[in-house]
């Protein structure tokens, strides 16, 4: 690498799409494919007497793309790629030092510095006219700052992505009013204990044309007078002094560009910035964001609500607030998710509901489909109802993890006490799987459900209930069967302890109009001895549940072949028979027992899952 450098920049197909001159025009009007004297025709490399190498073989320019691709690959491409083929062959040493685009990435480090620096003049002279990208992991001594800029500055027409990191913010100093007209991307990162640098406003003069993604940490966003409204990604993390509010209405709103926003600060902090002269403003417009992400140590409060509601995203994809964790690392845990496509759900973890609502806009509340609260905080029952009355479009709700007990005690509901319902008339799936380290886990369960009003509910899935909350809950909607006209599918999982009880004449009664049965690890023969009953009442022809056309069993080792055939031979006997069976493996192992259920109605063989 120390070997003088006389040679013209080979032109390849990659070189071309991304050098700053026009294609096909070079300083010294080569021709690429006879740059060097190896270079072979097509009828050469046919020749049966061909010499030399395989490599050998190859066209420059395909070659030079090959090294290139590979160059490009690596994500933190130093010297040593480069290294290697300077010292492979002679002709791959020629390729590597005439090919620009191998000398366009710098990434110095504390690390590397003391080796780099004496190099780095004669590296910028290899890339010639190629855009740069510069990566500057500068915790060293200012001296070394100054040396470095030095160099990089006379060629800031070319930087096409800029990254700096630093303890030291005076090394912003030296990109005032710098020209840098390719720039595309930059991360300023500040790291010391000074939380609040003043970026200064001349920074780059302002004028970043083709700037469209800007990362800040730990720096104040009221000194940045880059153009903001033209990005297409913004970050800001740390601490750093926001504008007024008026000074951010300014920077971004109606932005037409803005596709992608995360925020990693203090929530507060930013609101006592945005909002000193009042909290009333109408939020920030931007049209154009598809993705917000928001991290927070804080976990989801009303602050960072607020924060989240300060814009308004009327085309938003996506927003996620996630527990954040220190530079470079992922997240910890995804506190919510907001999906608008392919239907509008919100997925919210071990965070209050109301505060999970307060994210969304009126707007996004209407359309949503589908609502996944996992270990809800449950409180203000007030607001609660009002926001679920504006959910006009949900459909399906998923409570993972409840807690009843203690979501009536913190929405002050007392045992016995009956509040006005919480309508949501367009629910059509309730899916309740209860908390499992807490007992009563279920208790309260049933005056829980009643606190929704759920007309056009087809739909009920209860997942871990112990035998005394599937008891109550039975006998509560056995008590309100004509406000669940709707209600044709029912599916009991993950509750062992189920026993033959009153609940078998119950049942049918609770659930009247059921079309579909599934019964996953639960003591299947409760239900069967349901339906295999003739005396159950005035039902079509004397069977329970008349319209039931479809039933699962699986996970139940115990459950009894006997007791289906009874219920296969009494429904074809009264004119109803079942049209589909699911059944798990345990079923075929009576190969006879397992045909003649064949014979009569279709089934379909389901995998029997350890845990539900």
């Amino acid at each position: 690498m120390d070997g003088k450098d006389s040679s013209s920049p080979a032109l390849t197909p990659f070189y071309l799409s991304n050098s700053l001159q026009e294609a096909g025009v070079s300083s010294s009007n080569q021709d690429y494919f006879a740059a060097w004297p190896c270079n072979h025709s097509i009828s050469e490399l046919d020749h049966k007497e061909t010499l030399g190498t395989p490599i050998d073989n190859i066209p420059n320019e395909v070659l030079s793309h090959i090294v290139e691709t590979a160059y490009f690959s690596e994500e933190l491409p130093y010297d040593n790629f480069r290294s290697v083929m300077l010292k492979t062959s002679s002709r791959l040493r020629h390729i590597t030092l005439s090919t620009p685009s191998l000398w366009s990435k710098y990434h110095l480090t504390q690390g590397n510095i003391c080796d780099y620096l004496p190099s780095l003049p004669r590296y910028l002279q290899r890339s010639r006219d190629y855009p740069l990208d510069i990566h500057l992991s500068c915790f060293w001594s200012l001296p070394t700052t100054e040396h470095v800029m030095d160099l990089l500055l006379p060629h800031s027409r070319r930087w096409q992505h800029l990254s700096i990191a630093t303890p030291n913010g005076a090394i912003f100093n030296f990109l005032e009013n710098v020209s840098a007209p390719l720039l595309k991307t930059v991360s300023l990162s500040h790291f010391s204990s000074e939380r609040r640098l003043s970026l200064e406003s001349t920074i780059f003069g302002g004028n970043l044309p083709k700037l469209s993604q800007l990362l800040l940490r730990n720096i104040s966003l009221n000194r940045v007078s880059l153009p903001l409204r033209n990005l297409t990604k913004l970050e800001v993390r740390g601490y750093g002094a926001w504008p007024d509010f008026a000074g951010l209405h300014e920077m971004l709103s109606n932005s037409e560009t803005l596709e992608e926003l995360v925020l990693h600060v203090k929530p507060a902090f930013v609101l006592e910035d945005l909002h000193c002269s009042g909290n009333n403003q109408a939020p920030i417009t931007l049209p154009a964001l598809r993705t917000f992400t928001v991290l927070t140590s804080e976990w989801l409060t009303d602050d960072v609500a607020r924060l989240v509601r300060t814009f308004s995203t009327p085309n938003l994809e996506s927003l996620v607030i996630q527990e954040g964790c220190g530079p470079g690392h992922t997240s910890l845990y995804e506190i919510l998710r907001y999906s608008a496509s392919p239907s509008p759900l919100v997925r919210a973890r071990h965070a209050d509901v109301g505060a999970a609502f307060r994210c969304l806009e009126p707007e996004k509340l209407e359309k949503l489909h589908t609502l996944e609260l996992t270990r809800a905080a449950w409180k203000d029952l007030a607001n609660l109802s009002q926001s679920f009355q504006r959910m006009l479009s949900l459909e399906k709700l998923v409570l993972l993890e409840l807690n009843p007990f203690t979501a009536l005690q913190d929405l002050g509901i007392a045992a016995g006490d009956t509040p006005t319902p919480i309508s949501i008339p367009s629910l059509r799936t309730l899916d309740i799987d209860v908390i499992r380290d807490f007992r009563p886990a279920d208790a309260g369960l049933a005056q829980f459900i009643r606190l929704f009003s759920l007309p056009s509910l087809s739909s009920l899935i209860l997942r871990h209930l112990s035998q005394h909350g599937f008891e109550n809950t039975v006998d509560a909607f056995a008590g309100h069967v004509d406000e669940y006209p709707e209600l044709k599918a029912l599916t009991v999982t993950g509750t062992p302890g189920l026993e033959q009880s009153a609940q078998a004449r119950t049942l049918p009664l609770a659930f009247p109009h059921l079309k579909t049965l599934s019964m996953l690890h639960v003591p299947s023969n409760l239900f069967l001895s349901c339906l295999a009953r003739s005396d159950m009442g005035d039902g079509a022809a004397g069977v329970p549940w008349p319209d039931l056309e479809s039933l699962m069993v699986s996970g139940d080792p115990n459950a009894s072949k006997p007791l289906l055939h009874k219920v296969i031979l009494e429904r074809e006997a009264a004119g109803r028979p079942l049209k589909k069976l699911f059944l798990d493996g345990s079923f075929q192992a009576n190969a006879e027992s397992w045909e003649w259920i064949r014979e009569r109605v279709d089934v379909v063989e389901v995998p029997s899952v350890n845990r539900v």
